[in-house]
């Protein structure tokens, strides 16, 4: 080794590497310990209790037993001082030791929070007059005080420098304890303030890994429910990964809170940690610190982030796709800083110390084959040629068997160096200049900075961070931009240049790829102007695209150049300029996606979206401001929508504003929304300033069935497609439709939806399609498009009804053209009509105006039962009278008759009783006239439904008597359970409680007969609301408490929030019966803001006479009665008997509490002379006990 001689050179490092270098101690999990976090299910009421665990394992399902969480401190491993590091793994920990105290890990701890928790100015401050400075000297120089060298890697010990520095008090500089500390170098290893925490579930494990190998940044669901799970993900897997981190989080308490340490966010999770707190980051940190650093620190460097390595990345996680997607990439940064090392090692002319290294290395990666040359090299250098040759043998050996290929040529020429004992290969000391001098000064062409970049602020900083990691890891960093036209992919660009600047001091260099132009700028043309910006004079550069190539590479070595190439058409027109060292770094904007960037030079792609309305506004009146002016609110708004939060539009809409002035403004926003939008969104007298002209070069390079598909969606009314729907505007099957849509969506005239599977348009965007269509297809082109989509909805929509909405009748489904594909699976109820919901109401308005008109009664026909269950009374008028107009135009008696019942149901849903009566009435003649049983049937059920809430219930019962046995007679045995499960509810009401349970229960074994998937969840829940009804009157409100939970949970499955409503109301009165008056009166709050969200008025009044039961157990009598009067009020307006009954018994409770016995028995006698009327004999009863001396039964409400 060569002699140098000189005083130590000492070399102060920045903060970030102090911190990498922090390492705690190991801590040594001892075999059984253990931490369970418990899992809550969330309850509706503690006296469940009382029906025993039997009990509830049998009507509720069994629960899961969890384990209350086992607090374990396993002591911690002793480091001894004189332990030798090695830097491969050997499975066992390694770490720095020193004379200031470092290697303690309390201490430890406390210097780095110490760095932590300062300022950046303390931090300066600091670093020149206190911070221990690491001494680095070269091999001959003796021993330092602070350093000392062993002549082999794996038995050299680094000391760090004593000098303890005092502040003028005396006390040294240490701060608190760092809190956490992850390692994922290894196992999987947590602890905090020193103490392990085991995490001992893998699938917890799993979670965190993945976390902590994207910290700082979001992971998706879908991304963490692969690593989780695999390919046995659950059918909920969301709910479960939502329950999983709820465990996680429950885990990682054991020493404490853990703050907001995973943080949910919209897509997925984010877990916050300081860089300093996890290994892997720590790593990096001193990793790229080497890369600027001379060959010395370099060395140094590099040998304590490999000594951060305890083994095989998450050996102990079992997750196939973890080790499959995250492990390798680990893996393979470990062996890059590996070959860096040893390489510097051999610059320094420490060949014979690293043979042994050397060795283990080639052990572990064998075909590796930079490994082997630096072997061999170092081998040649310390005279034993033999052995090099012998190396090469083997590796051309194991090639040979395992590959079937020879060594490459580099490891061939360095072969025949060794045999011809070529001088080159002889060490050389390393030059004393480390930094090369740029050719020509550095240059700034990047255009003017926009400024403020509204709604990009957390794409930038994880742009900036990924920039930072791929130059960290050493490779280039590349990061593509790619988004719709107009979306603002230049100004990021520019921005992000700007930003860095400072990062990149040898130049920031601009180059338009005119990809969306006729003439696209050559590869060889743009790599002679980048060769020109790095000094490379025309006459000098190579006459052939690959050479101009390899010569910019050359040219950009040792440099750091940050190059924006603007507008690039293809990967192809990127790649030749690329270079080749990390230093650099590239950003490429592009309105494709360029996959092959990412696939094939590790790159980054980064989708830009509309901004959001806020950040649309906040642009829009940032311009306004810039101007002197401002504009109304609700104008900002508007013209934010107007311009699709695009931030062309909005630039362009805001500088014609700036120059027409704000009187215009409600002017301009009347124009862009009545006539030409896209014409008003120009600039007047420049074309190149126009959105029109900014999405036709997007358009002209489709292929030509590509534009036809992205035409025929423009001139549909729907708000979102799937690959199904474009199957069926087009006319082609799935395959063909997928290649298109993937197609559009790279163009990005196209963009995936928030909802999974489905897409969208940019609305701007569909209008240019829309204009397009009226130039290129013909009227009967399009008809005919709609008519296939409208008919396919009408397919999955009937479908749905008829499986998950048995009991009701449908109309026969009409001939039409159907493309339904077999890449389609068949949708879930009622995920489906929830997903497909704007796109109905869209589809049926668009056919009452322009046909054909059937799909409008038929479409509205279908979507009965879900608005039903919704509450979507709006909505669900709307479609009606439309598909009753179109029925009525057509003379389709059938439709006719079908609207009618579908507007009577949903006026009795509104308690409008009279006319319900009326339609039922009129749709019963129109069935009896066409001889539909089923429909008859269908009607007189809910006829029936109808006399019963009026009170009449003799004529309800006749109406359930028939419809039950028509249904007897059709067979329809899910319609014959659910009529008999009515006609029970009329035996209630008129005190035959015996028999009325048994009607529910008959028709309960009914539904449970089915197969499980068969069952209808709703029609199920209507019955074990009903059973309650019965068990309260019966006395056994513990089991009605039961039966409720079950519909409530049941009832919000389906999304009925009816259902959950009169659920509530009814759960609230049972918790009253059982005196748990606070847990009633939360639900029946719950229940009165479901019902006049939904405008369930009948279910407001037994709200608030349920929520008046509870008030009065809670406050007294006096803020119950004027609940009560509410209520009482609410039902005499609405005309709901039942519900006036109930107000005066509650009435009559509360001013019996108050010693006000005459208005109680008032109102008494009342609700007594009501309930007879009415028929409501079990009501009639506790009017009567409350005019006695008897304790009152339940108050008991609307069954089902």
């Amino acid at each position: 080794m060569a002699q140098h001689s000189g005083p130590p050179h000492l070399v102060e490092e920045p903060v970030e590497v102090q911190l990498a270098r922090l390492q705690p101690d190991r801590v040594t999990v001892a075999p059984g310990a253990d931490a369970i976090g418990t899992e809550h299910r969330a309850q509706l009421g503690d006296p469940l209790a009382q029906l025993g665990t039997r009990g509830r394992r049998r009507l509720l399902g069994p629960e899961q037993a969890h384990q209350p969480a086992h607090r374990h401190h396993p002591a911690a491993g002793q480091q001894q001082r004189g332990q030798h590091r090695a830097l491969l793994w050997t499975g066992q920990p390694h770490r720095l030791t020193g004379t200031d105290g470092l290697d303690r890990p309390q201490n430890a701890e406390l210097h780095l929070r110490h760095l932590l928790s300062s300022s950046p100015a303390q931090r300066s401050q600091r670093a020149s007059s206190k911070r221990c400075h690491r001494a680095v000297t070269h091999p001959a120089a003796g021993r330092s005080p602070c350093v000392k060298t062993r002549t082999a890697v794996s038995d050299r010990r680094v000391t760090v420098a004593a000098g303890r520095r005092r502040e003028a008090s005396g006390r040294p500089t240490l701060g608190a304890f760092v809190e956490w500390d992850f390692a994922v170098l290894g196992t999987l290893r947590v602890s905090r303030h020193g103490r392990t925490i085991p995490v001992p579930a893998n699938r917890q494990r799993a979670l965190l890994a993945t976390l902590l190998l994207n910290r700082g940044e979001t992971v998706s669901v879908p991304a963490l429910v692969d690593r989780v799970w695999g390919t046995g993900a659950p059918t909920h897997a969301r709910a479960a990964l939502h329950s999983l981190v709820r465990r996680l989080r429950s885990t990682l308490t054991i020493e404490g809170p853990p703050g907001e340490l995973i943080a949910t966010r919209a897509s997925g999770y984010l877990l916050e940690l300081p860089p300093a707190a996890l290994d892997l980051s720590r790593f990096d940190a001193l990793v790229a610190a080497s890369v600027t650093a001379d060959p010395q620190r370099r060395a140094d460097l590099l040998r304590d982030a490999l000594a951060l390595w305890r083994g095989e990345p998450l050996t102990d996680v079992d997750s196939e796709v973890l080790h499959r997607e995250d492990v390798p990439a680990l893996t393979e940064r470990w062996v890059r800083a590996f070959e860096v090392y040893f390489d510097t090692e051999l610059t320094l002319g420490r060949h014979a110390e690293i043979v042994a290294e050397l060795r283990r290395a080639i052990r572990r990666s064998p075909l590796r084959e930079g490994l082997w040359a630096q072997l061999m090299l170092a081998l040649y250098r310390d005279g034993r040629q033999a052995e090099a040759l012998d190396a090469f043998h083997r590796l051309a050996t194991i090639l040979a068997e395992e590959l079937g290929v020879d060594p490459g040529p580099a490891v061939r020429e360095l072969r025949d160096g060794v045999l011809r004992a070529d001088p080159a290969l002889s060490w050389r000391p390393p030059p004393a200049a480390a930094t090369a001098t740029p050719a020509v000064p550095p240059m700034s062409l990047l255009p003017a900075d926009i400024g403020v970049l509204h709604g990009r602020v957390a794409t930038v900083e994880a742009i900036r961070r990924s920039i930072a990691a791929a130059a960290s890891e050493g490779r280039l960093p590349l990061v593509s931009v790619s988004g719709a036209p107009g979306i603002g992919k230049t100004a990021l660009a520019v921005h992000l240049g700007h930003q860095l600047a400072d990062e990149f001091p040898d130049g920031q260099w601009y180059a338009r790829l005119r990809g969306q132009h006729k003439n696209q700028a050559r590869p060889f043309d743009l790599l002679s102007e980048l060769l020109t910006h790095a000094g490379v004079p025309p006459a000098a550069q190579p006459a052939t695209a690959d050479a101009r190539a390899a010569a910019l590479r050359a040219a950009l070595a040792g440099r750091r150049v940050l190059i924006v190439l603007d507008d690039a058409a293809s990967a192809e027109q990127v790649e030749p300029l690329l270079p080749g060292a990390g230093g650099c770094a590239v950003i490429v904007t592009s309105r494709s996606t360029l996959g092959a960037l990412v696939a094939l030079h590790g790159g980054r792609a980064v989708g830009l979206d509309p901004l959001s309305p806020e950040a649309a506004a906040d642009l829009l009146i940032a311009v306004f401001q810039d101007h002197g002016f401002t504009v109304a609110p609700d104008v900002v708004h508007d013209l934010a929508a107007l311009c699709g939060n695009l931030p062309l539009a909005l630039r362009i809409a805001a500088a014609n504003l700036a120059t027409t002035g704000p009187d215009d403004a409600r002017a301009y926003v009347r124009r862009l929304r009545e006539g030409d939008r896209l014409g008003g969104l120009s600039v007047p007298g420049d074309p190149r300033v126009a959105l029109r002209a900014a999405i036709t070069p997007s358009y002209q390079r489709l292929g030509v069935a590509e534009r036809r598909a992205l035409r025929l969606l423009g001139s549909t009314p729907t708000d979102c497609f799937t690959t199904e729907d474009l199957a069926a505007l087009a006319d082609v099957d799935w395959s063909t439709a997928d290649a298109m849509l993937r197609t559009l969506t790279s163009s990005h005239l196209v963009r995936p939806a928030a909802r999974g599977g489905r897409f969208v348009t940019h609305d701007l965007i569909r209008l240019y399609a829309a204009e397009q269509s009226q130039h290129e297809d013909t009227v009967k082109q399009r008809a005919e498009a709609l008519g296939r989509l409208f008919h396919g909805y009408l397919a999955i929509a009937d479908a749905l009804a008829r499986r998950n909405y048995p009991r009701m009748a449908f109309l026969p489904r009409p001939a039409g053209s159907v493309r339904r594909t077999a890449g389609a699976a068949q949708p879930e109820s009622p995920s489906w009509f929830h997903a497909e919901y704007a796109n109905l109401l869209s589809a049926i308005r668009h056919v009452a105006q322009h046909g054909p008109r059937e799909i409008a009664w038929h479409l509205a026909d279908r979507m009965r039962g879900y608005l039903q269950e919704t509450g979507a009374h709006g909505e669900w008028r709307e479609v009606v009278e439309l598909g009753l107009a179109q029925a009525q135009l057509e003379g389709d008696d059938p439709g006719v008759a079908a609207m009618q019942s579908s507007l009577a149901t949903l006026s009795a849903s509104r308690a409008d009783y009279a006319d319900a009566r009326r339609r039922f009435q009129a749709a019963l003649t129109i069935q009896r006239r066409l001889g539909d049983r089923t429909g008859q049937a269908s009607i007189l059920n809910n006829l029936g439904i109808v006399h019963r809430e009026e009170g009449q219930l003799t004529e309800a019962g006749e109406c359930y008597a028939q419809a039950l046995r028509l249904y007897r007679e059709l067979g329809n045995r899910h319609a014959e359970w659910s009529c008999l499960g009515n006609l029970g509810v009329v035996q209630l009401e008129l005190g035959q409680v015996h028999d009325a349970v048994r009607a529910q229960q008959a028709a309960m074994e009914g539904y449970t007969s089915l197969d499980v998937a068969e069952q209808p969840l709703n029609d199920i829940a209507n019955v074990l609301h009903n059973l309650a009804v019965g068990m309260r009157a019966l006395g056994r409100p513990g089991l009605a408490v039961l039966h409720l939970t079950r519909a409530v949970v049941l009832r919000r499955q389906v999304g009925n929030r009816y259902g959950v409503a009169s659920d509530l109301d009814q759960l609230a009165a049972a918790y009253v019966d059982l005196g748990y008056h606070a847990k009633a009166h939360g639900l029946a709050q719950e229940c009165l803001a479901i019902a006049r969200a939904i405008g369930r008025r009948r279910v407001e009044a037994e709200a608030l006479a349920t929520l008046g039961a509870a008030t009065l157990g809670l406050h007294g009598p006096a803020p119950a009665l004027d609940l009560l009067h509410q209520a009482l009020r609410l039902g005499r307006e609405i005309g709901y008997r039942r519900g006036e009954i109930n107000a005066h018994l509650g009435l009559a409770g509360a001013y019996r509490a108050a010693n006000r016995h005459q208005e109680a028995a008032r109102h008494a006698r009342m609700g007594e002379h009501l309930a007879h009327a009415a028929q409501h004999h079990l009501l009639a009863r506790q009017a009567r006990a409350l005019l006695g001396d008897a304790e009152p039964e339940p108050l008991l409400r609307s069954a089902c």
